[in-house]
C-alpha cells in the first residue's frame, strides 16, 4: 500500500537526522516582503530577481503546470524533458541556518583535487582583482573528491561545467560563474557574485558564455533569447542538497520503492507534498 507513486500514499512517522533539514510537512515557507522576489546584495545596490526552483515535476505529487513557466526552447518537448520554474512556496522549506557550508549532511566530502583546484585557482585569481572571492561551499563542491559531480551522477544528465567569470548582464560591477547546466543547455546554473560580497545560485535559460545566435521554435519561427536571470537559492550547498535530495526523489519513484525504505530527508521532502499523510511533522531539525 506504501508503494511511491500510488495517489493514496501514506508516509510512515520518520525520527529527527542531523541529515534532514526540511521545516516540516506543513511549516510554511518564511514570510517575504517580496513575494515572489529575492535581493542579492544591500541598499540601492542590491540587485532583485525573480526567484523561482527550477526543476522536473517529481510526478504524481509535484506535476508539471502546463500553464507554467518553462525552460525549454521547445515548447514541444515532452514534459518529462522539460525544466520548469516553480514558485518558492510549492517546495519545501528548508532551515537555512543549519547550512553552514561544509557539507555535514553530505558525509566524508573527501580530500581536495588538485586537478580541479586547477580550475578553481584561476577564476578565484580573476575574482580577487575585483575584490571579489569564491564561498567556501562552493570550492568544496567543485574541488573536494566525494563532492566533486556529485550532481552529475544523480542529476539525469545534467552536469558541472566551471567557467567563468563573466560580468552580470544585470550590473556591470557585479560577476556570474557558470558551474553546472542541464544535458542540452535548455537551464544553467551560475554562482552569482554581488559587489558587496553576498553571494547566490542563479538560474537561466541563457548561455551566457556564448553570443546568442538564432533559435527557432517548434513551427520554424525565430524565438528571441530571454535574458532574464532567476534566483534559486541563497548558497551553493543549499542548492546541492535540495537538487540532490529531488534527483534522489525521482529516482525512488521511479523504481518503486516503498516509503518507508526512504532515507528520513527524503520521507521529509515528501511529506511536504503529501500533507495529509501521518508524517506531519517528520524531518524537523532539532534545536
Amino acid at each position: 500500500m506504501n508503494e511511491l507513486g500510488r495517489p493514496d500514499i501514506r508516509l510512515p512517522q520518520t525520527l529527527t537526522s542531523p541529515k534532514t533539514r526540511v521545516l516540516g510537512a506543513r511549516s510554511p515557507a518564511d514570510a517575504h516582503p517580496e513575494n515572489g522576489f529575492r535581493r542579492i546584495g544591500e541598499g540601492p545596490s542590491a540587485v532583485r530577481l525573480p526567484a523561482f526552483w527550477a526543476g522536473h515535476g517529481i510526478r504524481p505529487y509535484r506535476p508539471y503546470d502546463e500553464q507554467g513557466r518553462t525552460f525549454a526552447w521547445f515548447q514541444a518537448c515532452p514534459l518529462d524533458q522539460v525544466d520548469q520554474a516553480y514558485p518558492l512556496e510549492m517546495v519545501p522549506p528548508l532551515d537555512e541556518e543549519s547550512f553552514v557550508g561544509d557539507f555535514a549532511w553530505f558525509g566524508d566530502i573527501g580530500d581536495p583535487l588538485d586537478h580541479r583546484a586547477a580550475v578553481t585557482d584561476p577564476i578565484a585569481s580573476d575574482l580577487a582583482r575585483d575584490g571579489l572571492s569564491l564561498p567556501a561551499d562552493f570550492l568544496a563542491l567543485i574541488t573536494r573528491a566525494n563532492l566533486h559531480r556529485c550532481l552529475d551522477r544523480e542529476g539525469g544528465g545534467a552536469w558541472t561545467d566551471v567557467t567563468g567569470p563573466l560580468p552580470s548582464p544585470v550590473d556591470p560591477a557585479d560577476r556570474m560563474v557558470p558551474f553546472f547546466r542541464d544535458q542540452q543547455s535548455r537551464i544553467m546554473w551560475y554562482l552569482y557574485l554581488h559587489h558587496s560580497g553576498q553571494a547566490a545560485v542563479v538560474c537561466s535559460d541563457r548561455d551566457f558564455t556564448v553570443e546568442p545566435g538564432l533559435r527557432y521554435g517548434p513551427d520554424g519561427e525565430i524565438v528571441l533569447p530571454r535574458r532574464e536571470i532567476f534566483w534559486t537559492a541563497p548558497s551553493v550547498e543549499i542548492f546541492a542538497y535540495r537538487f540532490l535530495a529531488e534527483a534522489r526523489l525521482t529516482l525512488a519513484i521511479r523504481e518503486k520503492q516503498r516509503a518507508g525504505e526512504l532515507d528520513p530527508e527524503l520521507l521529509a521532502h515528501l511529506a511536504h507534498y503529501v500533507p495529509s499523510s501521518s508524517s506531519e511533522g517528520c524531518g524537523r531539525m532539532p534545536r
